[in-house]
């Protein structure tokens, strides 16, 4: 009896001791593990003038104190090649222990492929406010942005995430700015689209209230319109600023434009769309008045100095009107264009004495080759018609040619043409290698 007891006694304990023996194994295991897995300790980032080790990190995605292997750091190397502000990234790394330490030397792109970014409408923020919440986001964000790469991407993103997180309506989207004949690029536009942004009013900090006054009136095609930093610049620069260059204030400046939201409705089953009304503001810095100290002219010989000082009219010691200095300018090229000077430049070079708030203008021409009368073509006429047209054509081939005749021509020979119906006129004039102008002249009922 006493055996039967003691055996199932005697094999628990063996089991027990077993077990202790597997629990202590296991956790051996595991702090032999534990202190077998590298952390990463530090990083040491080199070759980028632009970028702080500590930026570099957080946009790596590697993180001080992690567990760090080699594929790890395969994948921060491609995360910060696939960004395009690099065009090399090079890692390597050492081990020392439970620790690991990584280098990442790094070739800055070279600047000329960097644009700036722009940010249209974002009626909401601040440049300022709007750059420090990105640059949270999106650490390698420094206002410039690669031309290749998925950097544009990220701040899409991370603009999109701002608007998320404060709850704002609309969709980021951007666009590539570049010229039209398809050149080179000078900017990414970012703006906010599914939101509709109205200008209640427009205001002009830094203009004098009389300047506001003339600024308002010339800004009227903006109010009621569509808010967006790229026709408010447009408006500034072709509509705003002549207002302050035909009165003298020839530095006169206007920076990008900021928005002041004064209501906000939120979209409905009957409006797909956020509506906003802003209103638009507009800092100008005038300047100082500059008076014209003087004129003179360089460079033309074909045509005396006599005939064209009465052609500008920039009187001294008066407020110099750089509005109708470019008007006056195109009055000079046409009377050259009207001697045959066809190709003619006049280049205003502009002088400012600040202490005296003056300004001395040099009318630099350049007159280019004289062009004589070429071939002459009338089309859409019958022929009896056409050889009207022609023998009142008194601009002989080889004679300066004349840029004004075609429209003269036009409005003197009316009468020649048949009756009872309506022509549409258009010249074509052609300038050919032998410093000759082919005229075609295109008659069309209309």
């Amino acid at each position: 009896m006493t055996r039967a007891v003691t055996k199932p006694v005697a094999m628990k304990q063996m089991l027990r001791f077993v077990f202790f023996l597997f629990l202590t194994s296991v956790v051996a295991g595991q702090k032999q593990s534990s202190l077998a897995a590298p952390r990463l300790s530090a990083l040491k980032v080199t070759g980028t003038s632009r970028y702080t080790d500590k930026e570099i990190l957080a946009a790596s995605g590697l993180q001080i104190g992690q567990l760090a292997a080699d594929g790890d750091f395969k994948e921060a190397v491609q995360r910060l090649g696939n960004s395009g502000l690099f065009t090399g990234v090079v890692y390597s790394y050492t081990s020392s222990g439970a620790s690991m330490k990584l280098e990442l030397q790094l070739t800055d792109i070279d600047e000329s492929k960097l644009v700036p970014a722009h940010f249209d409408n974002f009626v909401w923020f601040t440049d300022d406010e709007l750059v420090k919440e990105l640059q949270k986001r999106v650490p390698l964000f420094k206002l410039l942005l690669p031309i290749t790469g998925n950097l544009p991407d990220r701040v899409s993103e991370g603009l999109q995430s701002i608007l998320s997180d404060r709850q704002y309506p609309g969709r980021v989207d951007y666009l590539r700015e570049g010229d039209d004949a398809g050149g080179a690029l000078h900017g990414i536009d970012y703006h906010v689209e599914e939101v509709g942004i109205g200008i209640r009013e427009v205001e002009f900090p830094g203009a004098s209230p009389d300047q506001a006054a003339l600024l308002e009136a010339a800004a009227h095609s903006l109010k009621g319109s569509e808010y967006r930093r790229t026709a408010v610049a447009a408006v500034a620069k072709f509509d705003l600023l002549p207002v302050y260059l035909q009165r003298g204030y020839l530095k006169a400046a206007f920076a990008p434009s900021n928005a002041r939201v004064i209501s906000q409705t939120a979209a409905t089953d009957s409006q797909d769309r956020a509506e906003i009304e802003v209103d638009a503001i507009v800092p100008v810095a005038p300047g100082k008045i500059y008076s014209t100290s003087g004129v003179a002219w360089k460079g033309n010989s074909a045509i005396s100095t006599a005939d064209l000082a009465p052609l500008i009219h920039l009187p001294v010691g008066e407020p110099a009107d750089a509005v109708r200095l470019l008007r006056d300018i195109e009055n000079v090229s046409k009377l050259y264009r009207s001697r045959g000077y066809m190709l003619v430049q006049v280049k205003p070079d502009t002088q400012f004495d600040d202490d005296k708030g003056a300004v001395h203008y040099d009318l630099n021409v350049v007159e280019g080759d004289l062009y004589k009368m070429g071939e002459l073509e009338i089309l859409g006429l019958d022929t009896q018609t056409t050889a009207h047209m022609r023998a009142a054509w008194v601009l002989r081939e080889g004679q300066p040619y004349n840029a004004d005749y075609p429209n003269k021509f036009r409005m003197e020979t009316g009468k020649l043409l048949p009756r009872g119906v309506q022509w549409a006129v258009t010249v074509h004039e052609s300038l050919e290698k032998d410093k000759t102008v082919d005229v075609e002249i295109r008659f069309k009922q209309q």
